[in-house]
Order: C-alpha cells, then sequence, then structure tokens
C-alpha cells in the first residue's frame, strides 16, 4: 500500500506547477476514499461481532419458551401416566404465543445544557439528550453468560392432545381430561384424550 502511495507522491514531484497542484487534490481525495473504505472495513467487523452476539442471545432466549412447552408436556406426561388404567401416556400442547420474557436493562441517560455567548451578547443553547439501554448478563457456573430475568410469563396454550394407552375407557378418558383441564385451566372442548394403538 505504501509503495503505490509513495509512486503517486513521484509522479507528483515530476509535473510543475498548476499540474502539480492538481495532482495534489487528487492525491488528497484518494487518501479520503482510502480512509473511507478502511473505516468502513474496520466497522463491519464490530457490527458483525455485535451481530452474532444478538443472535445467540436470540437463540438462547427463544430456547426457554421451547423448553417451557416441553417441560409442561413432560409434566404432564408423568402425572396423568399415574392415573389409574391410563397406562402409557404421550401429551402434545401446542400455543398461541410463546410466552414473554422480560429481561433487566441497565438504563444510561444523560442530558447536558451548553450554552455560548459571544462578544455580542448573544447566546446560543444546546440540549443535548441520550438514552441507552443494556441487556444485563449474568455468568452462569459453565460460563456462559445468561440475560438476567426480571419476570416471565408462561405460553398461552391453545390445546392439548393425549394419547394413552387406556384412554379406550370411557372413565379413564374422563379422569384424563379432568386433569388436564385443573391442571391447565383450558375448557373441555380444547383437550383432545385419545387412544394409543
Amino acid at each position: 500500500m505504501s509503495g503505490w502511495i509513495n509512486k503517486l507522491t513521484e509522479y507528483a514531484k515530476e509535473k510543475k506547477g498548476r499540474r502539480r497542484i492538481e495532482n495534489l487534490v487528487i492525491i488528497l481525495i484518494v487518501g479520503i476514499i482510502i480512509i473511507i473504505v478502511a473505516s468502513s472495513f474496520m466497522s463491519d467487523g464490530k457490527n458483525k461481532k455485535n451481530a452474532q452476539q444478538m443472535k445467540n442471545e436470540v437463540t438462547l432466549i427463544s430456547g426457554v419458551t421451547e423448553d417451557r412447552i416441553e417441560k409442561l408436556e413432560r409434566k404432564l406426561e408423568s402425572i396423568l401416566s399415574e392415573i389409574e388404567g391410563a397406562g402409557t401416556v404421550k401429551v402434545m400442547i401446542t400455543g398461541i404465543t410463546d410466552g414473554e420474557v422480560v429481561h433487566a436493562y441497565n438504563e444510561v441517560e444523560e442530558n447536558s445544557i451548553t450554552e455560548k455567548k459571544d462578544n455580542a451578547e448573544q447566546s446560543e443553547r444546546t440540549d443535548e439528550y441520550r438514552r441507552e439501554n443494556e441487556m444485563v448478563f449474568m455468568e452462569s457456573n459453565t460460563g456462559q453468560r445468561m440475560p438476567v430475568v426480571i419476570k416471565s410469563y408462561e405460553p398461552e396454550i391453545k390445546g392439548v392432545v393425549v394419547v394413552a394407552d387406556g384412554a379406550g375407557s370411557s372413565t379413564v378418558r374422563q379422569n384424563i381430561k379432568d386433569a388436564v383441564e385443573a391442571l391447565t385451566g383450558l375448557p373441555p372442548h380444547k383437550i383432545s384424550v385419545l387412544k394409543r394403538k
């Protein structure tokens, strides 16, 4: 890169007078372009790092919701299989919403007022306001950075399907339906209990 700049400088020295000024202007423009291109590459690297970090955080956060539904399915399977005559039970839950997780943020607010007076007693006032929110993280025992959760709302359940060995019996089917209704708060028409093949 410096070899290229040296060649441009030598070329400018060869020309005299008016051409020399034109050449200096050209060199100046080329230098500005190089600086702009170099700075864009530097900021792209920083933006890619921030984008990757955000992608990891979003994946981590979205995984929490999936885990909740799966965990609820496992809990239901466990308790429903304890019902007399139910046998082996499989549960599938569908949701309207994924739930919501409210994270902790550090909030920084800055407000500055600058007043300038010149000799003619005219004043110029500048108000600057800046506000930043930064997600708060904590490090787990494994060294993984985890966002701090303030509040979490469970996913809204759309319906539950239960497949059980003992669902051929109307009594067992009704007991399973009653248990799911009690545990999830869903109305009976959103709960389906079927016999396993």
